[in-house]
């Protein structure tokens, strides 16, 4: 099967896996990333050790025009920053890491921690103009516990989508032809800044789901006098009888205590200052 991939290094285990299926990947789009929280290289190494056309940019219909003329068969998406322009004539695959249709939307994993949820999934999906609204090829759900953060969920939808993406191109035909419709669907927008900030009022409980939901993104403490701290791989420890972050009481000592890895003290915790 003739294939283009569209995607960064963040779900990059389906690249190879569809290549070992017998895909010929004709030519790779990825995204101009920030090298700090996201990456292009494994794809972009990925194209140059084959010899395969890599573009840093979004794709075109002019693009998607040309691929078929040169017998292109599907193109495979499996996280690409841009919109993909849709031509029903060329079959489009997108990679979504929720249990379609609940979660529609660009990042929605930290949503699945941060709302406590105790389920998510993987689903491989008919690309449409609408943002994942396409019929549903196949999708696998996993659990997620409170051991779970955003890095170990990411881990776990790699290797569920590196292994939906082999049996979908398997049987490609027999996938696509017996798509499933979606049902009533949930939206999820993306975090805004005010959902990974810890303040003076967020509670224990919010901390540590705040901390899991973006472990290695940032998110910020803020403290007095509107000074913030970028967290990016942030542990919560909590205290017996903890309190939110800045509580009066919180200053008592041995009452409680938080500290983040990286040499960070939100409060004074005894015999462990120099942590």
């Amino acid at each position: 099967m003739n294939i283009a991939y569209l995607g960064y290094d963040v779900l990059y285990p389906c690249l190879p896996v569809l290549e070992a299926a017998g895909c010929t990947v004709m030519e790779v789009f990825t995204c101009d990333t920030d090298d700090v929280y996201e990456f292009h290289t494994k794809v972009a190494m990925f194209a140059r050790e084959r010899d395969i056309p890599c573009h840093i940019r979004r794709i075109t219909l002019d693009d998607i025009h040309r691929l078929k003329k040169k017998g292109c068969q599907a193109l495979f998406c499996a996280g690409y920053f841009h919109k993909v322009p849709i031509d029903h004539s060329l079959p489009v695959v997108n990679v979504h890491p929720s249990l379609l249709p609940i979660g529609r939307g660009a990042w929605p994993m930290p949503v699945v921690i941060l709302r406590g949820l105790t389920q998510s999934g993987v689903t491989l999906h008919k690309m449409e103009k609408e943002l994942d609204a396409g019929d549903i090829l196949l999708q696998e759900a996993f659990p997620v516990t409170r051991k779970d953060n955003l890095e170990t969920m990411t881990e776990t939808i790699c290797e569920i989508a590196a292994r939906l993406c082999t049996r979908v191109v398997r049987q490609f035909d027999d996938y696509w032809n017996h798509a499933v419709p979606q049902g009533a669907y949930e939206y999820w927008d993306c975090p805004q800044k005010a959902e990974y900030t810890i303040t003076v009022h967020t509670l224990p409980e919010e901390t540590e789901r705040i901390l899991r939901a973006f472990y290695g993104f940032d998110c910020y403490l803020q403290l007095d006098g509107n000074a913030e701290i970028c967290v990016v791989r942030g542990e919560f420890f909590p205290m017996e009888h903890s309190m939110p972050f800045g509580s009066p009481a919180a200053a008592e000592p041995g009452r409680r205590g938080y500290f983040v890895t990286g040499g960070i003290i939100l409060e004074p915790v005894p015999e462990r200052e120099n942590l």
